[in-house]
């Protein structure tokens, strides 16, 4: 059994976490902070930042801009914040997390704020994959039967990771896709800041994306590496009022750890 598959190896407190909660989270509605909503009564970035701190991290970043002070909140003490000005999307929030990572060489992991049943388990899993393999990039995936909105995992004809596509940006061919993309990534720093210079805003939400940062890694040459979530409830991001009612039972249900 490789260390993959068996139990994680022990994880280097030195190793970062970025976590991205700066967006507004429009569909959600809400009335604070989407990653300051609740599921199972804690926030949603408090309990990323629990799966991070469990699984051997203790160096926790959030990069925060709409209602900051919620997530500031939310999080509570132990972690450092950098305030993302203007929401330009996800690859330019994570690239505003350099200010405190300037000199930093090694793993980091970057997360989405919204994926409230994260186990620790899976991130540390993920962090062993990448160490393991020497990966420039080492990404969470899950199999959904109805994927949504979510990113399509895009594989080469010998299965490797070629890139991923969101699905605003997806052909109906793609959105056929089952496998989709977490939202939690394992990257070798400082190359991932170096690719940060290279993402564009040509696409449907003329953002700078988080996900093309792996397109450019594999035309680079370099490795990258999937990895699958032993549960998909586990890999589950929380974009909309329904998917909030959906994690609150999968919680309520004890289907997350």
């Amino acid at each position: 059994m490789s260390k993959s598959q068996g139990r994680s190896a022990p994880i280097s407190h030195s190793i970062p976490a970025v976590i991205l909660a700066a967006g507004k989270g429009t569909r959600m509605r809400a009335r604070k902070s989407k990653a300051a909503v609740p599921v199972g009564g804690r926030p949603m970035v408090a309990r990323v930042a629990d799966a991070m701190r469990g699984a051997g991290i203790s160096r926790i970043i959030a990069v925060v801009g709409h209602r900051a002070n919620d997530v500031r909140a939310a999080i509570g003490g132990g972690a450092e914040y950098v305030v993302q000005e203007e929401q330009l999307g996800t690859g330019h929030a994570a690239r505003c997390a350099h200010t405190l990572l300037h000199s930093y060489e090694g793993p980091i992991v970057i997360t989405y704020a919204d994926i409230p049943l994260l186990r620790k388990d899976e991130v540390g899993r993920l962090i062993a994959r990448h160490i393991e393999t020497g990966a420039a990039a080492t990404l969470l995936t899950a199999i959904f039967d109805e994927p949504g909105t979510l990113g399509r995992i895009i594989r080469a004809p010998d299965d490797r990771v070629e890139r991923v596509v969101e699905a605003r940006d997806a052909t109906k061919e793609q959105l056929a896709i089952r496998e989709i993309n977490v939202g939690v990534y394992c990257f070798q720093a400082p190359l991932v800041f170096e690719t940060f210079a290279q993402l564009t805003s040509e696409n449907a939400q003329h953002q700078f994306y988080l996900t093309d940062t792996i397109g450019i890694l594999v035309q680079r040459g370099e490795r990258v590496e999937a990895l699958a979530v032993e549960s998909a409830h586990s890999g589950m991001g929380v974009d909309t009022e329904e998917d909030l009612a959906r994690a609150q039972h999968y919680w309520t249900m004890g289907e997350a750890l």
